[in-house]
């Protein structure tokens, strides 16, 4: 499956904007406070602890807008599928679109999204009956298009917005300026759209409309039909504008669902196989993409200062630590006697043998590992004393 829909430029040039940095992408926001909770997720070989955050499922957070993102091409991809399934011939045809509006007019952060509006006209004028779509505020810069070029990430089947999230969280300072460095603002809105046959030059005057590629035939019992709706989803989402009481994905026409409803349309045994189906597409893009990372849900290797051991996943600690010859290695290690107090501790937890640590520690990385250590500490079994003479 590919895992990479970029396309080339819609314009040469960009309109006027107003709302740079006011308006950013998924994953670079604040993480809300309901993720804030420390965990054990893993494990080094070299025996330090890896915590981690619960996952809080929104758009905003650095941590998790992933989840949220599966969440969302899940939903996206069984409803458009279940449209597909419901039509009869061409109708069934859906193509992947991007429309860019006009560029005498200045674009605020109102702007940007009153536009989206228009935009689902654009896409109707040009014979769209409905679909999703996904505003975007930015592009990127001549020069970022130049680096992405000169590097190995396309022949290894790695876009190009995930290769400059990549880059920029490598940078020093703060992701979202470094990631600024390689952007500018360029309102245009994508859809997944259902329609016969897509005629830009019926476009609004001012818009420019585009065909990026037609879908594969759709039947919904075939696994293979949902994968490209799947690529196209992901691709769309992972830089969609993102800002507070705004919506990143909208549907319009006969896709909106005051207009059609999965569960009326079709049979229930049906509808449950679509959503099972995509559901399936998702993970296993998922699974692809964490693969051509060379990671899975956690570091691949270990972030402790100076330590670049293989990481872990905690269904392994209870192999490890009744392991006496890998608990000795660890034990001679430079605060290695530490680092096994907290495992323990962490294994407790993980097992559901202690409480919870209390509300300072949850949210401090520091406070955490010493509670662990606490727990461990009255878990570890004393040395054994040898004795003299009997």
């Amino acid at each position: 499956m590919s895992t990479s829909s970029d396309h080339g430029r819609i314009r040469s040039g960009t309109p006027t904007t107003y709302y740079d940095g006011q308006v950013r992408i998924p994953g670079y926001g604040d993480a809300p406070e309901r993720c804030r909770d420390y965990k054990p997720v893993g494990f080094c070989e070299h025996g330090h602890t890896i915590l981690g955050r619960s996952s809080c499922g929104t758009r905003y957070c650095p941590d998790h807008w992933r989840d949220w993102c599966e969440e969302a091409v899940i939903n996206m991809v069984a409803r458009l599928g279940a449209y597909r399934e419901a039509q009869d011939g061409w109708d069934k045809r859906m193509v992947h679109a991007v429309a860019s509006p006009p560029q005498d007019r200045r674009y605020s952060r109102r702007e940007l999204w009153d536009t989206r509006s228009d935009a689902y006209d654009a896409f109707e004028a040009a014979g769209g009956r409905g679909g999703a779509v996904i505003t975007h505020p930015y592009r990127t810069t001549e020069e970022a298009n130049a680096l992405y070029a000169s590097s190995d990430a396309r022949e290894e089947g790695v876009g190009k917005w995930r290769w400059l999230r990549d880059l920029a969280g490598d940078l020093p300072g703060d992701d979202w300026g470094e990631l600024e460095e390689f952007v500018e603002p360029s309102p245009h809105y994508h859809a997944l759209l259902a329609v016969e046959d897509l005629d830009g030059s019926a476009a609004p005057s001012g818009w420019v409309v585009k065909n990026i590629r037609s879908f594969e035939p759709f039947q919904y019992d075939d696994a293979e039909s949902y994968e490209d709706m799947v690529a196209a989803a992901y691709y769309v989402l992972t830089h969609g504008a993102v800002q507070q009481d705004r919506t990143t994905l909208t549907y319009f026409g006969a896709v909106h669902p005051n207009a059609f409803d999965p569960a009326e349309a079709l049979t229930l045994t049906k509808w449950r196989r679509i959503q099972m189906e995509a559901e399936r597409a998702v993970k296993g893009h998922e699974e692809e993409i964490e693969e051509s990372r060379g990671c899975g849900g956690g570091p691949e290797e270990c972030p402790h200062e100076d330590c670049e051991a293989v990481v872990l996943d905690m269904m392994h600690l209870p192999d490890r630590l009744d392991d006496d010859e890998w608990v000795s290695k660890v034990r001679v290690l430079k605060g290695g006697r530490r680092r096994l107090k907290r495992l323990r501790g962490a294994l407790a937890y993980w097992e559901g043998r202690t409480d919870r640590p209390p509300p300072s520690a949850r949210v401090s990385e520091t406070l955490y590992l010493e509670w662990l250590e606490r727990r461990g500490r009255s878990l570890t079994p004393e040395p054994r004393q040898s004795r003299l003479g009997a």
